[in-house]
C-alpha cells in the first residue's frame, strides 16, 4: 500500500496513454493545487502560454518563492515530495498550468482559486483549489451550510464560462474538499455548451448541496458524470449527501486526520477501496443532513456562524496558529461563548438539541 507520492514515484515513467488518466492522477492535482502557484501561473487575463512545470520549478527559485509555494506548514514535507516526484516523473513532467484565477476577499467572506491544467495524451482539467489554512476559508465552507450560493460557488460559475471559451472541446474539473464541490457546483451552473462537454467531475471529500440547488440546476442531469470519493471516516464529503453514489477509500490515519490526501491508500495504481464508509459517519451524515433538510436558512445561520464567531475570537488568521496558541486561543474561545447574547445562545443551543447534540 502507497499514496499519491509513491503512486507519481511508481506509475511515473508511464504516460498517459500507457496508464490511462484515472481518479489517482486527479487527486494528485487536487493536491498540487493547494500550492502557492499565486505569481507563477498566468492568470486568467494575462493573455499568456501555458508555463511548464519545469518553468515553474526554475521561476520558483529564481524569484526565491519556494518559501511561499510551500508555505503551508501541515503538508509541506509531503508537498514537496509529491511536487518534486511529478517534476522527475513521465507522467507529470510535461504538464503545464495556465489562466489562474485567485481572490481573497475578507470582506466577501470567501478565498478562491482555479487554475487549468494541460498533460499530453488526456483531457485538460479544471481544477478547483479547497480550503487552504486560513480561517477566512473556513468561515466560507460555514457558509455553506445556510447560503447558497456563497461566493467561490459564485466565482467558479464566473470561471468555467471563461474558460470553457479558452478550451476546446471536452475537458474534466477535479478538487478536494471545498475544490470538490466547486469542480461540481461549476458544472451544474454552467451554459449547456459547456456543461455538456464535462465529462467528468471528481469531488475528493467535498460537501454536497442543499436541495433548492439541486432542484434548481437540475442536478440528475450530471449526477452520472461525477466521481466522487470519500475517505471510511468522512466528515466533510457525507455531509449533504443523500446516498451513497460516492466510492469509499482506506486511510492509514483515524477519525476527521482522513480528510488528509495523504493518507489515502492507493494499491496497483489505483485507490484501495472498500464497501462503505464507518458506521459513524453514516449516521454523522444522516444526523446533519437531515437536520439541514429540515431546518430553514435563518436557523442553520445562527448555528454555524455563532461557531465560526467562537473560532474567530481565537485572534488566529490561521489554522495552523490557532493550534499554536491552544492556551490563549482556548481562553479568548471561552470569553467569546459567554459574550454571545441570550437570545441567540438560546437559539443556537435549542437549534443544537434538534441535531441531538446537548449543550
Amino acid at each position: 500500500m502507497g499514496n499519491i507520492i509513491s503512486y507519481v514515484e511508481e506509475y511515473g515513467n508511464r504516460s498517459m496513454k500507457e496508464h490511462p488518466f484515472n481518479e489517482v492522477d486527479a487527486l494528485v492535482l487536487s493536491q498540487f493545487i493547494y500550492l502557492k502557484w499565486e505569481h507563477i501561473i498566468p492568470g486568467l487575463s494575462d493573455g499568456c502560454d501555458a508555463i511548464s512545470i519545469k518553468d515553474m520549478d526554475k521561476k520558483m527559485h529564481k524569484k526565491h518563492l519556494l518559501g511561499e509555494v510551500f508555505m503551508d506548514e501541515r503538508y509541506e514535507k509531503d508537498n514537496k515530495a509529491l511536487f518534486n516526484a511529478m517534476l522527475a516523473s513521465k507522467r507529470f513532467g510535461e504538464l503545464s498550468c495556465n489562466y489562474r484565477y485567485d481572490t481573497i476577499d475578507e470582506e466577501a467572506e470567501t478565498q478562491f482559486f482555479a487554475m487549468t491544467v494541460f498533460i499530453p495524451d488526456t483531457l485538460p482539467i479544471v481544477v478547483f483549489r479547497g480550503t487552504d489554512e486560513t480561517l477566512l476559508g473556513w468561515k466560507e465552507d460555514f457558509n455553506m451550510a445556510y447560503r447558497a450560493p456563497v461566493p467561490g460557488q459564485s466565482h467558479s460559475s464566473t470561471y468555467i464560462k471563461q474558460v470553457g471559451l479558452r478550451i476546446n472541446g471536452e475537458f474534466m474539473t477535479a478538487g478536494h474538499s471545498k475544490g470538490g464541490n466547486l469542480a461540481v457546483y461549476s458544472i451544474l451552473t454552467a451554459p449547456k455548451e459547456i456543461k455538456d462537454r464535462a465529462v467528468m467531475m471528481y469531488n475528493f471529500d467535498g460537501p454536497g448541496f442543499n436541495r433548492e440547488i439541486m432542484e434548481q440546476y437540475d442536478y440528475p442531469s450530471i449526477a452520472s458524470r461525477i466521481f466522487k470519493v470519500v475517505p471510511e471516516s468522512s466528515i466533510v464529503g457525507v455531509i449533504l449527501e443523500r446516498d451513497d453514489n460516492y466510492k469509499t477509500v482506506t486511510s492509514d490515519a483515524r477519525g476527521g486526520a482522513q480528510h488528509n490526501p495523504y493518507t489515502w491508500l492507493v494499491y496497483e495504481g489505483r485507490f484501495d477501496y472498500i464497501e462503505n464508509v464507518s458506521t459513524a459517519s453514516r449516521v454523522f451524515r444522516d444526523s446533519i443532513t437531515g437536520w439541514m433538510d429540515q431546518t430553514d436558512p435563518d436557523k442553520r445561520e445562527v448555528v454555524f456562524a455563532t461557531a465560526y464567531e467562537i473560532l474567530a475570537a481565537s485572534d488566529a488568521s490561521t489554522t495552523i496558529e490557532l493550534t499554536k496558541k491552544t492556551g490563549r486561543s482556548s481562553r479568548n474561545m471561552l470569553r467569546a461563548m459567554l459574550d454571545v447574547p441570550d437570545e441567540t445562545w438560546n437559539k443556537f443551543k435549542e437549534s443544537m438539541k434538534e441535531f441531538k447534540i446537548q449543550i
